[in-house]
């Protein structure tokens, strides 16, 4: 099929042995714009034929033939490809005026992606509310952040103790203090045994120094 209609590149063909059919997309955001479905009249004329032999009977296998063999016959004179590209010159004529041809780089878009105001689409000349919206997002961004930098996050915070995140007990996760909200362990990284002074690991119940229980 040949395309001399100066229309976008951006389609794909859903014809099939029953007819025409294109879908053609938006050159920016690629929304689909679909062609009504065109019957192609000398395959309804060939399913026709053979639904009468059907019920005709055997007889008729003759008429059915015939009407493959014109069929065949008329594909391969080009009457099936001049069917095809009429249909297509008519689909676009259909869904053309969904489309908006931009002169700055030459895609075809829809009415969403075009800037009516400068006549371009939004890729050469994006909407001046577009642009303020995301300057606007982005300078909020850079003033939260500076804000957040501003205030004094440590307040209250031991930073020479070192954090434990789980329990070393019964590995439940901890949201701070000195003890599991689970099972009432220690959350200290050491503990001292109270009866020698000696370091003891967490969870540990008895001293590998002295024996005592911590």
């Amino acid at each position: 099929m040949s395309d001399n209609t100066g229309f976008t590149g951006h389609v794909s063909d859903l014809s099939n042995q029953n007819g025409f059919q294109w879908e053609f997309h938006c050159g920016r955001c690629s929304t689909e714009f679909r062609s009504d479905f065109a019957a192609d009249n000398v395959s309804r004329f060939r399913g026709l034929v053979r639904g009468v032999s059907d019920l005709i009977g055997g007889q008729a296998y003759r008429v059915s033939s015939a009407a493959d063999s014109f069929g065949g016959m008329f594909s391969n004179y080009g009457g099936a490809s001049s069917a095809k590209d009429k249909a297509y010159a008519r689909a676009v004529e259909a869904v053309k005026q969904q489309f908006k041809h931009c002169g700055g780089c030459g895609s075809w878009v829809c009415s969403s992606c075009w800037n009516g105001r400068v006549g371009m689409c939004q890729n050469c000349s994006p909407l001046a509310e577009h642009d303020l919206a995301r300057a606007q997002a982005s300078a909020r961004g850079y003033q939260m952040r500076d804000a957040a930098a501003e205030q004094d996050w440590m307040r209250g915070q031991q930073v020479n103790v070192p954090v434990t995140v789980n329990c070393p007990s019964c590995g439940s996760h901890t949201t701070g203090g000195k003890f599991c909200g689970a099972c009432g362990s220690s959350l200290q990284a050491t503990a001292n045994c109270r009866s020698c002074g000696s370091p003891m690991q967490p969870g540990a119940v008895f001293c590998t120094n002295c024996g005592h229980t911590g």
